[in-house]
C-alpha cells in the first residue's frame, strides 16, 4: 500500500496509540466517568477523517497551548462528526479550557456537554456548565446557542435535583425568542421544577425575590402547593393570585393542572363509598386506613371545606362484589377500596365499573382494566425504580442485590434489575436471605469472601502450612448494594457486611428497613444506609399528622396504613387532574404521587440516610461530593 494512502484500522489503531501516548505521558487525562461505547455501534471512520484526525494529533504534540489545545478541539469535532463520541470524549478532556479563545470554548462546551450528559457523567457535565467563563459569554453568544446551553443546563440541574437553579435557568430561557410550543413546554418545565422546591423555600423565596417574574412564579407556587390538600382553597387563593399578577406569564397560561381547578370542584364527588375490612384478620389494617381517611375528613371539615358524605361499609364476610354494588346503590359517585389484592383482583375481572373506584392496592394484570379503575397502594417496585435511578444519577454502575427471600423481595429484585439494566448498569450479584441463620454465609458466599480464604488454604496445602497471608477480601466489582430488608434483619446484615469488608460500599434500601421510630440505639446499626419512605414518618407540624399521632398513637407497624388513608381522601376529586395532565403531581403523605399510563397511582418517596443512629432527611440536590 502506498505510504500516502494508509487503511481506516491502521489509521484508528495509529490514533488509539496516540491517544493512549498522550495519556500516558500526562497530556490529557479521560475524566473521572467509566466511558462505555454508544448503544454497542462501532461506527468506521473513513479513510480521510482517520487521515485527518492523525495529523492533528500529531501535530498537537509538537506545539504549545493554545495552539495545541485548537488541534485537539479539532480532532474532536472530527470524531463528534463521525460518531465516535467515546475517543472525542477521551480527547476533550486533555484540553485546558481556560486557555481556549470565546468561539473555541463556546464549541468546546456545547461538544462536551452533549457527550457527558448522554455518557450519564452527570457531575462532570455540571461542572463544564456551571464553568464561570460560561456567564461571560451570554451576550456574545449566538441565540440558539443560548437556548441550547440554557435548556441543557436546566434540564440537568432538574435531574441532579437542583430545582431552585433549574427555574432561574427557565426562567431566563423564556426571554428568548421561542416558538409558542417551545414557550409552552417550558413554562410546562418551570412548574414541575417549582413543584419540587420544598414549600418554606418557596415562601422564602416569594418574598426575597428581586424579579418580578421569578416572584410571581414563586408565589403562585407557594400558595398552590400550600393548599394543595383543598381543592377549593386552592382555587380561590390561584384566582387571588391572577387579579394580583395579570401581566404575569402564568397568568395569561396557567400551568395544565391548574386549568383544571374550577371543573374539579364542579363535578367533586358529593358521596364517597370506603370499603375496607374493619373486622376479621386485616379489621387492624382496615381500620388504620379509615383512620387516616376520616382525620383528613375532619381536618377539612374544621377548615369549612367542602367535604363530601362518606359512607363506610366492612367488607369482610362478604363478597366483594356485593358490597361494591351495595356502595353504588346506596349512591356513592366515588367508591375508595377496597384494600385487600384479592378483592381488587376480583372487581378487576368485570367488564365495566359503574363509578370511579380507587382501589387501595395495586394489581397485575394481562388483560387491562376497568376504564373507571384507579389503583393506589404501597408497591416496592416504586421504590426498586426510584433507587435504581438514583444511584445511577450518583454515578454507581455495578449494583449486588441483597433482598429477603419472599415473594415481595423477588419482585424488589426484578424490577430493580431490570431498571437498573435499562440505564446501563450491571447486577453483579443477587443474593436472598431467609432467616437470621443465614446471613453470615450469604453476604460471606455474596462477597466473594470465601473464595478467597479457599484460595489461601488451598496455597498453604501446596506450599506448607507456615505461609502467611494477608487478611480475606471481598469482590472488588460491586460500587452499591441494593437491600430489602426489616429492622431487625437489616440491623444484622449491615454490620455482617461491614464485617466482611463491605463497609465502604453504599446501601440504597426500601422503607422496609424503617419502623418509623427515632431508635438510636437500634438504628446504630444502619448507620450509612440511604432508604426512600414516606413523608408521613416526617410530618409533625400538618393538621392532620398531629391530629392523627396524638390521639390514636398508632403502632408503627400501621403507620403506612394511615399515611394511605389520608391520602385516599386527598386524591379522591384530584384523579381526573392526574389523568388528563401528565405532568401533575400530588403531594401527599405517602409521596409525590402521579398516574401512569395504567391508571395506577405511582409515587416517588422522601429520601432519608441513617446518620448517628437518627433517620434524616436527604437533600434533594445530588452532588460529586455527597457520593461516596
Amino acid at each position: 500500500m502506498p505510504s500516502g494512502h494508509r487503511s481506516p484500522i491502521f489509521m484508528r489503531s495509529f490514533i488509539l496509540t496516540l491517544i493512549t501516548t498522550c495519556t500516558l505521558f500526562g497530556l490529557w487525562g479521560c475524566g473521572s466517568s467509566q466511558v462505555r461505547p454508544q448503544d454497542g455501534k462501532d461506527q468506521a471512520l473513513t479513510a480521510e477523517v482517520s487521515e485527518k484526525v492523525g495529523q492533528l494529533m500529531t501535530e498537537a504534540q509538537s506545539l504549545d497551548s493554545p495552539e495545541r489545545d485548537q488541534r485537539y478541539l479539532q480532532a474532536a469535532r472530527l470524531l463528534v462528526d463521525a460518531g465516535e463520541d467515546d475517543w472525542a470524549r477521551n480527547i476533550l478532556g486533555s484540553i485546558d479550557s481556560d486557555i481556549l479563545f470565546d468561539a473555541d470554548f463556546v464549541d468546546y462546551t456545547l461538544m462536551y456537554s452533549r457527550i457527558t450528559i448522554d455518557d450519564a457523567a452527570y457531575f462532570l457535565a455540571q461542572r463544564i456548565l456551571t464553568n464561570p467563563r460560561i456567564e461571560q459569554q451570554w451576550v456574545k453568544l449566538n441565540p440558539e446557542f443560548v437556548q441550547t446551553l440554557r435548556e441543557r443546563r436546566a434540564e440537568l440541574f432538574a435531574l441532579l435535583g437542583d430545582s431552585t437553579d433549574s427555574v432561574n435557568e427557565r426562567i431566563n430561557l423564556s426571554l428568548l425568542a421561542l416558538s409558542d410550543e417551545e414557550r409552552v413546554a417550558n413554562q410546562n418545565a418551570i412548574w414541575q421544577s417549582l413543584m419540587a422546591v420544598p414549600q418554606d423555600e418557596l415562601e422564602r423565596l416569594s418574598l426575597e425575590s428581586t424579579d418580578p417574574i421569578a416572584q410571581g412564579w414563586y408565589t403562585l407556587a407557594a400558595i398552590s402547593k400550600n393548599n394543595d390538600d383543598d381543592i377549593s382553597a386552592q382555587l380561590d387563593t390561584i384566582q387571588r393570585w391572577e387579579q394580583q399578577w395579570p401581566n404575569h406569564p402564568a397568568s395569561q397560561s396557567l400551568p395544565s393542572d391548574l386549568n383544571l381547578l374550577k371543573q374539579l370542584v364542579a363535578e367533586r364527588p358529593k358521596v364517597i363509598g370506603l370499603l375496607l375490612p374493619l373486622s376479621g384478620p386485616y379489621g387492624n389494617t382496615g381500620q388504620a386506613v379509615r383512620d387516616g381517611f376520616m382525620a383528613a375528613y375532619y381536618t377539612a371539615n374544621g377548615r369549612s371545606s367542602f367535604t363530601p358524605e362518606v359512607r363506610i361499609f366492612d367488607t369482610h364476610a362478604q363478597p366483594i362484589n356485593d358490597v361494591y354494588d351495595l356502595a353504588v346503590q346506596d349512591g356513592a359517585e366515588l367508591i375508595i377500596g377496597p384494600l385487600l389484592k384479592e378483592n381488587v383482583q376480583e372487581l378487576n375481572l368485570r367488564l365495566d365499573l359503574p363509578v370511579p373506584t380507587l382501589a387501595l392496592n395495586v394489581v397485575d394484570s394481562a388483560y387491562g382494566f376497568p376504564t373507571k379503575l384507579y389503583q393506589f397502594g404501597l408497591p416496592v417496585e416504586d421504590e426498586a425504580r426510584q433507587i435504581a435511578q438514583r444511584a445511577w444519577v450518583e454515578g454507581h454502575r455495578n449494583a449486588m442485590v441483597l433482598v429477603q427471600q419472599t415473594e415481595t423481595g423477588q419482585r424488589a429484585a426484578d424490577t430493580f434489575a431490570y431498571q437498573w439494566n435499562q440505564l446501563g448498569g450491571q447486577v453483579v450479584q443477587r443474593s436472598y436471605f431467609a432467616d437470621q441463620a443465614d446471613y453470615q454465609d450469604v453476604v460471606k458466599d455474596s462477597l466473594l469472601v470465601s473464595d478467597s480464604e479457599r484460595r489461601a488454604r488451598d496455597i498453604r496445602r501446596l506450599l506448607g502450612g507456615n505461609i502467611k497471608f494477608e487478611e480475606p477480601r471481598r469482590r472488588q466489582d460491586i460500587d452499591l448494594i441494593f437491600m430489602m430488608a426489616r429492622p431487625s434483619e437489616a440491623q444484622l446484615l449491615k454490620p455482617t457486611l461491614n464485617f466482611h469488608f463491605a463497609s465502604n460500599v453504599p446501601v440504597y434500601a426500601t422503607r422496609h428497613i424503617f419502623s418509623g421510630t427515632q431508635d438510636k440505639e437500634h438504628n446504630n446499626d444502619l448507620n450509612g444506609i440511604r432508604f426512600t419512605t414516606l413523608p408521613w414518618f416526617f410530618d409533625d407540624y400538618s393538621a392532620v399528622a398531629r391530629s392523627v399521632k396524638s390521639s390514636v398513637n398508632p403502632s408503627p407497624a400501621y403507620q403506612q396504613f394511615y399515611a394511605i388513608g389520608v391520602d385516599a381522601y386527598r386524591l379522591s376529586p384530584r384523579v381526573k387532574q392526574l389523568e388528563e395532565v401528565e405532568s401533575a403531581r400530588f403531594y401527599g403523605a405517602t409521596g409525590v404521587l402521579r398516574l401512569n399510563p395504567e391508571r395506577q397511582i405511582a409515587r416517588e418517596q422522601e429520601w432519608v440516610q441513617i446518620v448517628n443512629g437518627v433517620a434524616t432527611p436527604l437533600p434533594k440536590v445530588v452532588s460529586d461530593a455527597y457520593v461516596d
